[in-house]
């Protein structure tokens, strides 16, 4: 039994996939603590599910569990006692290690399930963009059972991530939907062009030092433009272990965005 934890149930769930290496219907979960999301981020706390890696059931060539065999004659047990005992050549295979032999099969299905979708989501990714007039290509990078990471080329980058980053952002959505109708459960996608990811980044560094500096000053709370949930979940974690600031997410999607107040 192993224990996850996760901001939500399916993180955590998903948190015991990539650690165990097996499928959701290959454990037995537990949820030990719900997750709460506080009020304007007090009090908020995670998931936490325990994990038991179900045995496998062994089943004949029919599908079919086998039939317990009936009990022989006493005769008929008395001439087998008396026969000399033959030893069987075949080894008896581990229970866990049938577990792991299988949840390594399935890992190598999400991965060739990811890679033939992959290449799907690049076609779908350029013919979005040719319908919006910009022409590009897209190649993946990092291919994972639940982790696909796409690098776009144009002549025209700035169309493709749009103001501040929205288009970009946009067709990241719209990638994963596809992705997901395609059989990736719960897929992590990442569309980057130009380094653009990388760059903005450094800018969420920078402002968050630049938040930090303004609230200290002026002990009022700053509040951010609405952003994305991934910049919004750096900028939380730029600042957790700053102890004269505190941070939490207000308003709803698509217009959530961070603010930046004095630590109480």
């Amino acid at each position: 039994m192993q224990t996850f934890k996760g901001k939500t149930t399916a993180e955590a769930i998903l948190a015991a996939e990539n650690k165990l290496h097996i499928s959701r219907e290959m454990m037995k979960v537990t949820v030990k603590q719900e997750p709460r999301h506080g009020f304007l981020g007090i009090g908020r706390r995670d998931a936490i599910i325990e994990v038991v890696v179900n045995q496998p059931v062994k089943r004949n060539a029919a599908g079919k569990q086998p039939r317990r065999s009936k009990q022989q004659p006493k005769k008929a047990q008395k001439s087998q006692q008396q026969k000399p005992t033959k030893y069987s050549s075949k080894k008896t295979i581990d229970p866990a290690e049938e577990v792991r032999r299988q949840a390594a099969a399935n890992h190598q299905k999400n991965i060739a399930r990811m890679k033939k979708a992959a290449g799907n989501c690049c076609t779908y990714l350029v013919d979005s963009l040719s319908a919006l007039g910009v022409k590009a290509t897209a190649t993946p990078t990092t291919i994972r059972a639940h982790q696909l990471s796409i690098v776009l080329k144009s002549d025209t980058p700035a169309k493709v991530i749009g103001y501040h980053g929205k288009r970009i952002n946009a067709l990241e959505e719209l990638a994963s939907a596809f992705l997901d109708y395609h059989g990736v459960h719960d897929p992590h996608l990442t569309l980057d062009i130009n380094n653009y990811r990388q760059r903005r980044s450094q800018t969420l560094e920078r402002l968050a030092a630049d938040c930090v500096t303004e609230v200290i000053a002026t002990g009022q709370a700053v509040f951010l433009d609405p952003m994305p949930a991934r910049e919004r979940k750096q900028l939380h974690q730029l600042l957790e272990k700053n102890k004269q600031v505190k941070t939490y997410s207000h308003g709803r999607e698509p217009f959530r965005s961070v603010v930046v107040a004095p630590a109480e």
